[in-house]
């Protein structure tokens, strides 16, 4: 159900946040009213944001890709703003139908979810289990998490730090760290991200250290695959 706003209440909040800003969207309001109020915000104060890193916070909100998407193109094409992260709250059901939709498996939390860095630790030792990992926060230099099926990062995986599973792997932020899919040797496996700009990728047997630099960003996604012999990383 949408809310009906009144005149002085808004749709979203920015604050300040060590990883950036974060961008937080009022549950229940029409997207349409939070990209009219955010369009304006963004180039009111264009010249403070321009080649800030943004995290788009939708704790309040029911995660939608399509949503996600238009937040982005704005935040990039009008304010010249990274959106690096997405947070997410307790209900993942959207969020795990959508990611159950990309692999084409059924993708379910069947545990706990790592919370803090003694969480994320312990998660890496464990690793026994057939059921994806969802990893619900930013991975941080030192980190090393591993799965026996598919891994989900909700958050960025920051240089230093280390992510493999026995599937594929999402990153829903910025993959700058390390990443080993198909760590059994699947070469079908895949690493998904919303950036990827890792230190190193690897499939299976298959490794790969990207240039240096790259040009432009995709437009929703990338995806990084086995194509012969070779790790290839496509734009969406």
């Amino acid at each position: 159900m949408m809310l009906k706003r009144l005149p002085s209440q808004p749709t979203f909040q920015i604050k300040a946040d060590r990883d950036g800003f974060l961008l937080i969207l009022g549950g229940g309001f029409p997207l349409d009213d939070i990209v009219e109020e955010l369009r304006q915000k963004v180039i009111e104060s264009r010249g403070f944001f321009r080649k800030a890193r943004m995290i788009l916070d939708l704790r309040e909100r029911v995660f939608n890709v399509d949503e996600v998407q238009v937040i982005r193109t704005l935040l990039e094409d009008v304010g010249g703003i990274e959106l690096h992260e997405i947070r997410l709250g307790k209900d993942l059901q959207t969020f795990l139908t959508w990611a159950s939709g990309l692999l084409g498996i059924t993708v379910t939390v069947s545990g706990p979810n790592p919370e803090s860095e003694e969480d994320l630790a312990a998660a890496g030792a464990k690793s026994l289990q057939s059921a994806p990992l969802v990893v619900r926060q930013t991975c941080r230099s030192g980190t090393r998490i591993e799965s026996a099926a598919e891994l989900i990062i909700l958050g960025d995986v920051n240089p230093g730090a280390e992510i493999l599973a026995a599937r594929d792997i999402i990153v829903f932020g910025t993959l700058r760290g390390i990443a080993h899919a198909g760590a059994y040797g699947d070469r079908s496996a895949k690493i998904w991200g919303l950036h990827i700009e890792p230190q190193q990728l690897r499939i299976a047997d298959v490794v790969a250290v990207p240039p240096r630099e790259r040009t432009g960003k995709p437009q929703r996604y990338e995806v990084a695959e086995v194509q012969g012999d070779r790790i290839q990383v496509t734009r969406f």
